[in-house]
């Protein structure tokens, strides 16, 4: 069905209601990302137990009775979707270099992978530091179980992989627990302490530079010429 404009000319396209609902949706998946990130700023600042509905709809800018709209259940669910959306996003970016392992080194891919995830935590340290809260104050079961479910999955990937690489000479020796543990606190930690990393490391220090620094400090530990 052809659409016309002002002046006549028609325009191939669909109706003006799917239109309208495709608007919709699009509204509405914006308020849902709007509303993760604001639960996930609410809990890094407060916990589970402090972080409050209202808290949340005044940071995504919507009433709080609106909130029930999305998330039903409320706090918990709303804590639950938070978490679940950084994890399966953070699965989802490494995803295509992960596909397109086959053509890269070990060292190339865990790298890469890595870069994945200090790129998505420079973009949402609001979801940085959710994750730090819930790690080191974990004050909720449902939350911290959450994260271990689809925490495992990452986890025990990331471990086959790099020990099947290490059986077969292409990576160093290295404890691959300890190794996932200071990649993925260090991560977090620096983009969820702002405060911190510029008392430490100074006003003027640059995070692109911390970035690449890091990223080569990874490729140090994991070559396969990596000291025992």
């Amino acid at each position: 069905m052809a659409v016309k404009h002002e002046r006549g000319a028609p325009l191939d396209g669909p109706p003006r209601a799917v239109l309208r609902r495709g608007v919709a949706n699009m509204d509405a998946n914006d308020t849902r990302q709007r509303l993760l990130r604001a639960a996930a700023t609410e809990i890094a600042r407060h916990g589970f137990k402090g972080a409050s509905l209202r808290g949340v709809a005044a940071r995504a800018d919507i009433r709080a009775a609106s909130i029930f709209h999305f998330f039903p259940d409320g706090k918990e669910e709303l804590a639950r979707a938070m978490l679940e959306h950084i994890m399966e996003t953070i699965a989802t970016r490494m995803t295509p270099t992960i596909d397109a392992g086959s053509n890269l080194q070990p060292a190339d891919l865990i790298v890469r992978c890595t870069a994945e995830l200090w790129d998505f935590m420079a973009e949402h340290p609001e979801y940085a530091g959710a994750l730090m809260r819930e790690a080191f104050q974990p004050d909720e079961d449902a939350m911290v179980e959450v994260v271990r479910e689809n925490g495992q999955r990452i986890v025990a990937l990331a471990t086959a992989y790099i020990e099947a690489a290490q059986a077969e000479g292409e990576l160093g020796s290295f404890d691959v627990g300890r190794f996932l543990f200071r990649l993925t606190s260090f991560t977090i930690t620096f983009h969820a302490s702002p405060t911190m990393r510029r008392y430490i490391l100074g006003a003027g220090h640059s995070a692109n530079d911390e970035r690449d620094a890091f990223l080569r400090s990874i490729r140090d530990e994991i070559s396969s010429d990596a000291l025992e």
